[in-house]
C-alpha cells in the first residue's frame, strides 16, 4: 500500500496520471461516520477522532468529505426553528396515528417527534395523497400539516434546484484544490507527512475557491508593516459608475475634461452600465472595500483601442481630476 500510494502521486506529478485523484474521490462514497474503527479519544486537552482506513488516499477522502458536507450544509433540506419542528410533529402524527408514511428520511427523533429531511419528493407525495388526507385527518392535525406544507414547499423545491448547481461548483473546486495539493506534495516524505500536507494544502485552496464562489474576491494589499497581506472582500458595483472607470472620477469632473476625454468616459460608462445590469464582475478588479474597478485591458478591448492608449487617457484624466 505504501509504495502504491507514493507511486500514484509521482505518476500524477510526472505523467498527469489521475488514478490517485480517482481513488481519493472514490473514497467520498464511504460512510466514514459509521466506520466501526472511528473513535473519539480524549487526551485531556481536546477531543480527537481516530479512524483506521485501508488506504492512505482515504484519509484525504475523509477530510474532503467533511469540508464538502459543510459547504453544502445550507442546501441539505434541514431548516431550523419552531416552524420546522411543528411541521415534523404533524408529519409524525400522520405517520403513526393515521398510517400515512411518506417515506421521508428520519434525521433524528425524540419521544414525540421524528425530524425529517425535507425534499421536493416529500411534498409531491403529500400532494398526491391530498384526497386521502382531507378525508381521514382531523381538522387540527390537518391545519398543522398544511401550515408547514405551504411554509416550506416552495423554498425546499427552489433549494434543491440551487443545490444541483452549487454541488457542481463545489465538486469542481474540490478537484481543483486536490490537483494543486497533489502537484506540490513531496512524495519522498513519509505517508503520514504526505497525507498531512495534502490535507492542509487542500483545505487552504478549497477555502479560497469557496470564498470566490460566494462572491468574495482575493486581493493583495500592503499593510502597516509594509508586508503584503491577502484579503477577501465582497466585490460589488458602487452606486457611482464613474468611480468604476477611475476611483477618483465623478460626474462633476466632466466639465474639467477635454471633449475627447469626455467621449472616452461616456463610452466607458456604457460598458460599465451594461455589465452592472448583468451583474457581471468577471472583467473587474476591486479596491480594498470591494468596489469594482474596470480592468484596463478589458476596457481597451471593448473600445477597440490599445492597452497603452487607454492607459495614457486614464492617466491624463486622473492627473486632471486630482490636481
Amino acid at each position: 500500500m505504501t509504495n502504491d500510494f507514493k507511486a500514484r502521486i509521482e505518476n500524477y506529478q510526472k505523467n498527469g496520471d489521475r488514478l490517485i485523484i480517482d481513488e481519493i474521490l472514490y473514497g467520498l462514497t464511504f460512510d466514514f461516520l459509521n466506520d466501526p474503527t472511528r473513535k473519539h479519544i480524549d487526551d485531556g486537552v481536546k477531543l480527537h477522532v481516530r479512524i483506521n482506513l485501508p488506504r492512505h488516499e482515504y484519509y484525504v477522502s475523509y477530510r474532503i468529505k467533511v469540508l464538502r458536507e459543510f459547504a453544502l450544509k445550507e442546501y441539505n433540506g434541514v431548516p431550523r426553528g419552531a416552524e420546522y419542528e411543528d411541521f415534523c410533529y404533524y408529519l409524525t402524527v400522520l405517520k403513526y396515528q393515521y398510517g400515512m408514511d411518506f417515506g421521508a428520511e428520519v434525521l433524528k427523533y425524540n419521544e414525540e417527534t421524528e425530524y425529517f429531511k425535507l425534499t421536493a419528493a416529500l411534498f409531491e407525495k403529500i400532494d398526491a395523497s391530498r384526497d386521502d388526507i382531507l378525508e381521514n385527518v382531523y381538522d387540527h392535525d390537518l391545519q398543522g400539516l398544511y401550515r408547514g406544507f405551504h411554509r416550506f414547499r416552495d423554498s425546499v423545491t427552489e433549494l434543491e434546484k440551487a443545490c444541483v448547481v452549487v454541488t457542481k461548483q463545489v465538486d469542481a473546486n474540490i478537484v481543483q484544490a486536490l490537483e494543486r495539493a497533489l502537484s506540490y506534495v513531496d512524495a519522498s516524505k513519509s505517508e503520514r507527512e504526505i497525507v498531512r500536507y495534502i490535507n492542509s494544502a487542500f483545505s487552504t485552496k478549497f477555502g479560497e475557491l469557496e470564498l470566490e464562489r460566494k462572491g468574495m474576491k482575493r486581493i493583495y494589499r500592503v499593510n502597516n508593516q509594509a508586508r503584503t497581506a491577502k484579503l477577501f472582500v465582497k466585490q460589488y458595483f458602487p452606486d457611482d459608475s464613474y468611480s468604476v472607470i477611475l476611483p477618483e472620477l465623478t460626474e462633476d469632473h466632466l466639465s474639467e475634461l477635454t471633449k475627447q476625454q469626455v467621449e472616452f468616459v461616456k463610452q466607458a460608462l456604457e460598458i460599465v452600465e451594461f455589465d452592472r445590469g448583468m451583474q457581471d464582475l468577471t472583467n473587474y478588479s476591486c479596491r480594498a472595500n470591494g468596489a469594482a474597478v474596470i480592468k484596463r485591458d478589458y476596457l481597451a478591448e471593448k473600445l477597440g483601442k490599445s492597452d497603452e492608449s487607454v492607459r495614457k487617457v486614464l492617466s491624463r484624466i486622473k492627473k486632471t481630476v486630482t490636481k
